[in-house]
């Protein structure tokens, strides 16, 4: 895909190098980003038209803005700055945070149709379990953990009450009920409302779980469907799991949908029994070729669990995801 040009400027050379660094470290990134700290270089660049995105400093500000024609322009303000810019990121944050804004904007200010995907084939790995083990998070988040060493993957996960963002340490101001109805009003500018939303663990993109179930409950078969296969024509992420529960409405229509589809249960008791169940009913509805495609997991005892998510590749459980996934 050929990527827009975002102008990064400033006087401050090694502020602009560094969020250069920050910004074009990630691959799906949609831009090339170049650094202009001399006002004249950046004017002339400027009225050649290529430039797609600003986000400047004020003294480069004033100078885009006189322009007779710009693309979106950003200020990167200061604190204390009384600069009157209608649209402004400020400057000293997070590369993570600065990310984000920039792509939201550009998901306001970008034409229809102008997003272009990644051109990757994306896999789609599903996970379930009919026995609703506590454990099919962590299992979701280790394979999508070992998956990133090797390509690029997104996390989606589908669960009624995840508390993932309270274990990450990561606010709900966004969440994927938010990204599908974004992509209702508007799905040609998907990759960069996505871009805005994911955040990243252990190399691990992933979109914020829903906050209320109420909402989660309330998305209908067809927006879920449009969305994951909108996600595989974008070609961002070689991978996209998909860490579902009984709350997603079209659930069996979702689950045929993917390449893979890990089923967890343990290995005695009720458990066995609902599994039992759980694959009559797939036969009995004609989603047999669900099972086809399934890798059914029987769980053994783990001796801990871990706590915390940075402990997760050090575990037993670890050790299981990865001879599972051979």
């Amino acid at each position: 895909m050929k990527k827009e040009i975002i102008a990064l400027c400033d006087r401050d050379e090694a502020y602009v190098y560094r969020l250069q660094e920050l910004l074009s470290r990630r691959e799906s990134f949609p831009f090339t980003v170049s650094c202009y700290t001399s006002e004249e270089r950046f004017s002339e660049e400027l009225k050649k038209g290529r430039i797609g995105l600003v986000l400047a400093g004020e003294s480069f500000y004033k100078l885009a803005a006189g322009a007779e024609t710009h693309p979106p322009l950003l200020l990167l303000k200061e604190k204390g700055s009384a600069h009157p810019a209608p649209d402004y990121i400020w400057k000293y944050q997070s590369g993570e945070c600065i990310r984000q804004q920039i792509m939201e904007r550009y998901a306001r200010a970008a034409a229809p149709g102008a997003a272009a995907g990644g051109g990757k084939k994306t896999e789609l790995i599903g996970i379930f379990s009919p026995v609703c083990r506590s454990v099919q998070t962590s299992f979701s988040l280790l394979m999508g953990q070992f998956l990133a060493k090797k390509g690029s993957v997104l996390y989606l996960n589908f669960e009624p009450f995840s508390g993932l963002p309270k274990l990450l340490k990561n606010p709900w101001d966004r969440d994927l009920t938010d990204l599908v109805y974004y992509m209702e009003g508007g799905r040609e500018r998907l990759v960069y409302k996505l871009e805005s939303m994911v955040s990243n663990v252990n190399g691990l993109d992933y979109i914020s779980p829903a906050f209320s179930f109420v909402d989660l409950g309330e998305v209908s078969e067809e927006s879920w469907l449009l969305l994951i296969r909108t996600l595989q024509e974008i070609g961002t992420y070689d991978h996209v799991i998909l860490d579902l529960s009984e709350m997603v409405h079209g659930l069996l229509n979702v689950l045929r949908e993917c390449e893979k589809i890990y089923t967890l249960a343990d290995r005695e008791g009720m458990s066995l029994s609902r599994m039992e169940q759980y694959e009559e009913l797939l036969r009995s509805l004609d989603y047999g070729d669900i099972l086809e495609r399934s890798t059914r997991c029987e769980l053994p005892r783990f001796r801990k669990l871990p706590e915390g998510i940075d402990e997760l590749p050090y575990s037993d459980l670890a050790a299981y995801v990865k001879k599972v996934m051979g």
